[in-house]
This record gives structure tokens, sequence and C-alpha cells, in this order.
């Protein structure tokens, strides 16, 4: 599959190198499999802070690109690094770096766990192997700030324009519903389940979230959420951490409902710039 990119009007200045600041470059970089070329000649470069959009139709090679970001899949040819580190040569490395916000057959949850489970087993996976525990209090320290974190992004939808997204929005997406997390996943809606993959992925703090189709959102409406809880969270993120910025990398087959996101936040979120590269057969 080919490709062109291009970054979308309202970034940032162009400098003499653009990749100086990259969390994410690639030249010149494919992947073959038993049928001929999954992606070839993809020339990439992704700002630290950044929203990259990979856009292409179902077979284009959209998924198994997202995951050799990620140093989850080897490719055959060409250049990549994650910031300082090469992903052919330091696929480890990248995988410590960068958080896998949601992929279908990976990421997917277990019906029969509730919230709190699911965010006590991630917590777990972080921590050393000799603490294969996780205490009360710190699961209920996570929990208060993921209901903080849809607290403040209810008051950013609380400042937009009624027509779109309304504090009811807001509330309908948080899906910790009680102070516990007891709720369970098979009772969550599609958008909630989407969320609560991309927090958990949030919770090592990576410096990089990559988030494969997000199409599999029914609801044009839904789609159109999801993408401003990841602007809005984006956001939420560079005013805690200024100097850790969130980059996402998100693949789609059509990106139209993130421009009705961006119509309405307008000036309430901020990448670094917006750059999307089409895959095309």
């Amino acid at each position: 599959m080919q490709s062109d990119s291009h970054t979308l009007a309202g970034g940032t200045e162009d400098t003499t190198d653009d990749t100086a600041d990259a969390a994410v470059t690639l030249r010149d970089w494919g992947m073959s499999g038993s049928r001929g070329p999954v992606f070839s000649d993809i020339d990439l470069t992704v700002e630290s802070g950044a929203l990259a959009i990979i856009r292409g139709a179902a077979g284009s090679g959209k998924t198994s690109l997202l995951l050799s970001i990620a140093g989850r899949m080897r490719v055959d040819s060409g250049e990549g690094h994650v910031f300082d580190l090469d992903i052919r040569k330091q696929a480890r490395a990248v995988r410590e770096t960068v958080s896998i916000g949601h992929v279908a057959g990976l990421t997917d949850l277990e019906n029969d766990f509730t919230v709190a489970q699911h965010i006590a087993e991630r917590l777990i996976m972080l921590q050393p192997w000799y603490k294969p525990w996780v205490s009360k209090t710190s699961l209920r320290e996570v929990i208060d700030l993921i209901r903080s974190t849809f607290d403040t992004a209810t008051k950013v939808i609380d400042r937009l324009p009624s027509d779109t997204f309304t504090t009811s929005d807001a509330k309908s997406a948080d899906f910790l519903v009680d102070a516990d997390g007891d709720t369970f996943v098979s009772d969550l809606s599609e958008l909630q389940k989407f969320l609560l993959e991309f927090g958990l992925a949030t919770l090592a703090q990576k410096p990089i979230v990559v988030v494969d189709n997000i199409d599999f959102l029914r609801e044009r409406e839904d789609r159109a959420r999801a993408w401003a809880a990841l602007l809005i969270y984006q956001e939420l993120r560079r005013d805690r951490h200024p100097r850790r910025p969130l980059t996402l990398i998100v693949t789609c087959e059509d990106s139209s409902e993130i421009d009705l996101a961006f119509a309405q936040l307008k000036t309430e979120v901020r990448p670094t710039s917006v750059t999307e590269l089409n895959l095309t057969p």
C-alpha cells in the first residue's frame, strides 16, 4: 500500500529540521506478507504532543502500520524511530514507550470483570513482578483520578455551544457510575468500553498512545464524542504535565467526525499539530 501525508492547517510553524522534536519518524517504512506488500514507502513525522490520523479503507494495512510503530510487528524495510529509539533494533524499549489504547483482539475487555477489576489488573501489570497485588487505597486513588478527569472534561464541555456536545454527553460517557467502580463491562456501551480501554492505556503515563479503528463505533455521534474525548484528555495531560505532552496516533476509515469535534472544541484543545496519512492501494 502506498501513502501520502500532510499536516493540516493550525499546526506549528515549519522548522529547518522537522524531526528535531519528533515523537515518531518513519522513512520508506514497509512490511510484506505472504500475499505481497501490507504497506510500503511510508514517510511520516509526528511531533511530540501532536495528533496523527492514519486513514485508509479496510485491508489497507493501517492496523499493521500502527502495531509496527508500537514495536509490536516487524517490518521489512525502512527506518523508524520513536524519539531516539530505533524501532527495528529496540522494539522492546519502544513497547515501553508506546501504549495501545484500542486494538481489536489485543485490548478486548472481559465482560465478567468490573471496571475496578480491570483497573486493578492494569495497575498490577505496571508494578514489579514481586508485588502481584494492589491496595484498595491505590485503586481508589486511580478511580478518583479518572472521575476527576471526567469532571474536568465536563467543565470543558459546559463552555461549548449546546448544539453538539452537552454535559449529559460527558455524564453518559462516565462509566464509573459508582465510586467503587463496581459496574460490569457487560453493562457498558461501546463508547464507554472504548473510553475504558483508552483510560487503562494512559495509566502508565507513556508519552505515546496509539488507537486503532475508531470506526468500530457505529454511531456518528459516538465517533465524534470519542474524538472529542481523546483531544480533551490530551489537553488535560498537557496542563498537568507540560513537559511530557501526550502524542496520539489514531487510525480510521473516515476522519470527518474529528472536524465536528474540532469545530466545537475550537480553542479548548491545541495539539502541537494534526497530521493525516492516507493509505491507498
